[in-house]
């Protein structure tokens, strides 16, 4: 069946259950659920069914699902801590299709801590991991969202039934960035570990293409098939997790562990060699740090 076909099906299914008119005027949440009550009725492609569903400008909708993570032993580059297992992401999520950009943290925070500055489609940078926090926490307000994050003397509390922006777990951005594919980077194998790779030349700025040295506009290269860009390259982008083994069998949902010495850092940059844009590559960075290389993108749990 065509995508026209498929959604003039969800519409047909909808009017029969006697509310698409009155959703038009609704708020986009609400319509948001009554759609996903659709596809849960009904075997509709996830995909499709997800793109019919409304999203705030920036922001792609994420289909839950199971994939498996890590990367497998005869990957090109792959380093001894990414073992392959089995994670379930329970609930479809919304995710920015890009990192938060200069001009982004600009109108929430006020200020521009970027060593790359004056470039209002680049990527922020030299934020630390709870410089990160505290901009989901702001947007939030701003967009009128409940914040997601409990910040005091003794550290960050996730508040995990709130609606606003926060980072994603170190699952669900490999599951984001991937977007259904199993290979080095979400367009094809990696043929050249240091700075020639032909696949990642066409997805992101790393070491083989980013003259002048620095971070470059986003959404310049190919997205993924969700939608997504600037996965591999420009910056790394942290990850709620602190950093730890994998675990041994499958997982829903995982969080990481309770405590670390270090956050969980994903991406690769504009300064780092193909091997470490893949997707299934893991870096970790100490929460205060803040370098020139390293950015953020935001997400949001189910409404």
């Amino acid at each position: 069946m065509s995508v026209r076909g498929t959604s003039m099906r969800i519409v047909a299914l909808a009017l029969a259950l006697g509310w698409v008119s009155a959703a038009l005027s609704e708020p986009n949440a609400r319509v948001a659920r009554k759609l996903r009550d659709v596809r849960r009725a009904v075997p509709i492609s996830t995909d499709l069914m997800l793109a019919q569903l409304p999203a705030p400008e920036g922001m792609v909708w994420i289909p839950a699902g199971t994939f498996t993570m890590g990367t497998p032993p005869d990957e090109l580059g792959r380093y001894a801590s990414e073992a392959e297992h089995t994670v379930t992401i329970s609930q479809d999520f919304l995710m920015a299709t890009t990192p938060v950009t200069q001009s982004e943290w600009f109108a929430v925070m006020g200020t521009n801590p970027s060593a790359f500055a004056d470039c209002d489609d680049c990527p922020v940078e030299r934020v630390n991991w709870y410089d990160a926090v505290d901009y989901c926490n702001a947007a939030s307000l701003l967009d009128g969202l409940d914040p997601v994050y409990d910040v005091d003397t003794t550290g960050v509390t996730w508040l995990t039934d709130t609606n606003g922006y926060r980072l994603p777990t170190e699952s669900e951005w490999e599951y984001a960035c991937r977007a259904g594919t199993s290979t080095a980077f979400y367009n094809g194998d990696i043929t050249d570990v240091s700075c020639n790779d032909p696949n990642m030349d066409l997805i992101g700025w790393y070491c083989g293409n980013n003259a002048p040295n620095g971070t470059k506009d986003v959404a310049q290269k190919d997205p993924n098939a969700w939608g997504l860009y600037d996965n591999s390259g420009n910056v790394q982008e942290w990850c709620w997790d602190w950093f730890g083994n994998y675990p041994l069998g499958p997982v829903i949902d995982p969080l990481g562990p309770a405590f670390g010495a270090a956050k969980v850092v994903r991406g690769g940059s504009f300064a780092t060699i193909a091997r470490n844009c893949r997707s299934g590559n893991r870096f970790i960075s100490q929460p205060d740090s803040s370098e020139s290389f390293l950015g953020f993108r935001v997400v949001r749990s189910d409404p």
